[in-house]
């Protein structure tokens, strides 16, 4: 049984091994954020640009914060939060799944919200579509290519596992040219991370126990902390020295900087070189 210190020195009782690399057969990848080069700052660039294409006038660094505040509301755990009171997180992780609906319902659901809030008159729909187009197109991020193929070249499975509708992942993955030996979307599975049932789902695919499976991400809720609470081994991706780990979630197993640096921290397998993405 291993021992973690958290920030601030507090200690907690993990009782899975310590983080073995040996261990690892599998690495499974978030999406956006992780491989796609689209996350906060091009989120926020994203809203704005909608809003001047709608001739919306409001404060679009306001009506941003406002639409990102708008997820708990929005999302299908949404029905089961209370007035004023966070959604509930331990519900999140391995409660029972909520009835599902597409990432797309959700942008405009959070879009709707944030036009009444704003008093403006917005089309949520045109707004979430903007949305579905610019994710459809997201870059893969410069090492994402490189690190996928020395992965495979090492022997590993490769694993996606994206909160993400098929259409907008499926056409960014194809024009990114990136290559899995498995792929699953909430859309496919018909639920979100951080629920268990995600991880385990990705982990059956791959053909793996979840401890052998590496899960790679840049979200410490969604995928540091689901992740773990699966059983997953995990790695953060820190972009920015400015990132900080909130101090209430599991802490990492692993923190790179750069996709790049999972292949020098994983051991090949033995009869590394076989191909396995497709």
């Amino acid at each position: 049984m291993g021992r973690r210190t958290q920030p601030g020195g507090a200690v907690t009782t993990d009782p899975r091994r310590p983080f073995d690399p040996a261990r690892i057969r599998a690495v499974c990848f978030d999406g956006y954020g992780t491989l796609f080069d689209f996350h906060t700052v091009e989120f926020r660039f994203a809203v704005s640009e909608l809003l001047a294409d709608q001739r919306i006038e409001c404060d679009h660094d306001e009506f941003y914060r406002s639409w990102v505040s708008m997820y708990g509301k929005a999302s299908p755990w949404g029905g089961f939060a209370r007035d004023g009171e966070p959604t509930d997180r331990e519900r999140m992780l391995s409660g029972p799944l909520p009835d599902w609906h597409s990432t797309w319902e959700i942008w405009r659901r959070q879009f709707e919200l944030a036009f009444e809030k704003f008093g403006v008159e917005g089309d949520p729909d045109s707004a979430a579509d903007h949305l579905r187009h610019l994710l459809s197109h997201a870059p893969p991020y410069p090492d994402a290519r490189e690190t996928l193929e020395r992965l495979d070249g090492l022997g590993f499975r490769l694993g996606l596992l994206s909160n993400a509708d098929e259409d907008f992942l499926q056409s960014a993955l194809s024009l990114g040219r990136l290559r899995f030996s498995a792929i699953q979307s909430s859309e496919s599975l018909r639920a979100y991370k951080p629920h268990r049932a995600v991880f385990l789902a990705i982990c059956a695919r791959l053909g793996c126990d979840p401890a052998e499976v590496l899960y790679v991400g840049d979200s410490p809720y969604s995928d540091v902390n689901g992740a773990h609470h699966a059983g997953l081994p995990t790695a953060w991706v820190r972009r920015a020295e400015t990132d900080e780990y909130p101090q209430q979630v599991v802490r990492p197993d692993v923190t790179v900087a750069a996709l790049r640096e999972l292949a020098a921290l994983l051991p090949p397998l033995a009869g590394g070189g076989t191909s396995h993405a497709r």
